[in-house]
């Protein structure tokens, strides 16, 4: 953990250095130093490469927490955010609020109104069954469908829009500013502090939901809670970045492949693992295309795709 932590913190002031343009490592040590900056130069640095960073960081470490809390509940190692049809529901909220020009925090409360309004059609067959997790599953598939039909219809009424949401919609830290740090900072932190108080109960649901229940798991508490902090994080992290695939689903498969245990152990190892692989894609995002930034759901999903066939060809069930 502590290595990982330590590559994490490296790799932020490089990607803090380096960007389009003259303003580099040698402005960024003048900024520490006490150097001469021009204005555009602190510009740059502190209102747009700043914000942007540490967006990356928050977001990775929300769609990756909630990829793992997604798995340890539904001891699924395919399940993630967009299995509860949450991803496209934020996004669904988002697209209708930025086509009515609200603003971040309009988008945010527009992205988590419609998260809850999924999840609670998800808790409808979720009490009738008992938190069968066939039927949770099943019922995040067709609400994900829906939600991605009236997206589709949303792009349609764009009209002279199209561009900026469709932009957005490909996912990416573009229009990241301390605005959206605001709002990402305080719903991962609590977040991850829920989940992570959670570890012994969500340990206990691996046993399965009868197991679970005989170790005096309350199973409706439990799966509620962490049904809500998923759509927590994942509300919050698309209304201020777009769709940002993949990332939810492999993280937590890698970190439980190569440093597997507790959830109270893996939820951390997870946490730094996709702010430190989004922080990584935005920069390659901004370096490999410097005239016309690449977004970040693009390099995600052509990384992503590959590894999920891979995860259906070797298929095992490690949670059961």
């Amino acid at each position: 953990m502590k290595y990982l932590l330590l590559i994490l913190l490296a790799a932020i002031p490089i990607a803090w250095g380096s960007g389009a343009g003259d303003t580099g490592f040698q402005q960024l040590w003048h900024l520490f130093s006490g150097g001469e900056l021009s204005f555009a130069e602190k510009t740059i640095l502190l209102d747009l490469r700043l914000p942007r960073i540490l967006g990356a960081v928050l977001v990775g470490g929300m769609l990756s927490a909630s990829g793992c809390a997604a798995q340890n509940l539904f001891r699924n190692d395919l399940a993630s955010p967009h299995v509860l049809g949450c991803v496209n529901a934020a996004a669904l909220g988002a697209v209708s609020a930025l086509l009515c020009g609200a603003s971040a925090w309009g988008m945010s409360c527009c992205a988590m109104g419609m998260t809850l309004l999924t999840l609670l059609i998800l808790l409808i067959p979720g009490w009738c069954s008992r938190w069968d997790g066939g039927s949770i599953i099943l019922a995040g598939i067709a609400v994900n469908a829906c939600c991605a039909a009236l997206s589709s219809g949303a792009l349609y009424l764009a009209d002279e829009r199209l561009h900026s949401v469709v932009f957005w919609l490909l996912g990416g830290f573009w229009r990241m500013g301390w605005k959206e740090i605001s709002l990402l900072a305080p719903a991962a932190v609590c977040g991850w502090a829920i989940l992570y108080r959670m570890a012994p109960d969500m340990d206990m649901l691996l046993l399965g939901d009868r197991g679970a229940l005989m170790s005096g798991v309350d199973l409706r508490k439990v799966k509620t809670t962490a049904l809500l902090v998923i759509a927590l994080l994942t509300a919050v992290a698309v209304s201020c970045c777009g769709v940002i695939g993949f990332v939810g689903l492999a993280v937590p498969h890698i970190v439980r492949l190569t440093g597997g245990g507790s959830f109270r152990r893996v939820l951390p190892l997870t946490v730094c693992s996709g702010a430190l692989l989004l922080l990584a894609a935005d920069l390659a995002g901004r370096l490999l295309s410097p005239d016309r930034e690449i977004p970040v759901g693009i390099i995600t999903s052509i990384a992503g795709g590959p590894f999920f066939f891979y995860l259906l060809l070797r298929r095992r069930a490690p949670y059961a």
